[in-house]
C-alpha cells in the first residue's frame, strides 16, 4: 500500500513539474503580446507560433490578424508566391477585416488580376474605414481611368481631402516604394 501512494505522488510530482508556466498568465495577455509582433513583423510572429502551444494559440486569434501590419514588406511578396506563409497570412488578415490587408487586396485585384470592381470596391472599403493610402489611390484611379465626369468629380474631392490633411506626399511616396518593388521584381525575371 505505502508503493502505491508513492506512485501517485510521483505521478503529481511529475505533472506539476511539466506544467507550463505561461498558462498562467490569462489569455488576454498572450493576446496583447501576440498583437504587438504582429504589428512588428509577420515573421516574428510566425517565429513565436512556432515555440509553444501557448503562442500558437494566442498567435492564431482573429484579434492578432485583425491588427497585423506588413506595410514594410514588398507587395510582390504577396503577390507571386500563392502557396507561402506570407500569402495566407494576408489572406486571412483581409477575411477578418484588417485594413492593411484589404488595401493590398485591392491593389492586387485592380492591378495583378485585372479585376477593376473588385479592386476599386475593396478599395473603397478601406478608404471608408480611414485608410489614406487607399483613398489616395482610389482618387488617382477615379482621376485617372474612369470616364464617367461624377466619378472624376468625386476623385477631385477625395484627392483634396488628402492634400488638405497634408498626407499627399506620404501616400505618393508609398506607392512610389510599391511600384519601385514591383520593377525590380519584373526586372529579376526578366534576367533569368
Amino acid at each position: 500500500m505505502a508503493e502505491s501512494s508513492q506512485k501517485d505522488r510521483k505521478k503529481v510530482d511529475v505533472s506539476v513539474q511539466h506544467e507550463c508556466l505561461l498558462n498562467l498568465l490569462p489569455r488576454e495577455i498572450w493576446l496583447r503580446i501576440s498583437t504587438m509582433v504582429a504589428l512588428n513583423l509577420i515573421e516574428d510572429m510566425f517565429n513565436m507560433q512556432a515555440t509553444c502551444k501557448v503562442f500558437v494559440r494566442a498567435a492564431s486569434s482573429n484579434a492578432v490578424y485583425k491588427h497585423a501590419t506588413m506595410s514594410y514588406k514588398p507587395l510582390v511578396h504577396f503577390l507571386v508566391y500563392l502557396d507561402r506563409p506570407e500569402r495566407r497570412f494576408l489572406d486571412r488578415c483581409v477575411d477578418v477585416g484588417n485594413v492593411d490587408a484589404i488595401l493590398r487586396q485591392g491593389f492586387m485585384e485592380y492591378f495583378w488580376l485585372g479585376r477593376r470592381d473588385k479592386g476599386m470596391e475593396l478599395l473603397a472599403r478601406v478608404s471608408m474605414e480611414g485608410s489614406v493610402e487607399a483613398g489616395y489611390l482610389c482618387a488617382t484611379l477615379l482621376l485617372c481611368d474612369h470616364e464617367d465626369e461624377e466619378e472624376v468629380q468625386r476623385g477631385v474631392q477625395i484627392m483634396e481631402v488628402i492634400r488638405i490633411s497634408g498626407q499627399l506626399e506620404s501616400c505618393s511616396k508609398f506607392f512610389r516604394d510599391i511600384f519601385n518593388d514591383i520593377m525590380v521584381f519584373f526586372e529579376m525575371f526578366a534576367s533569368e
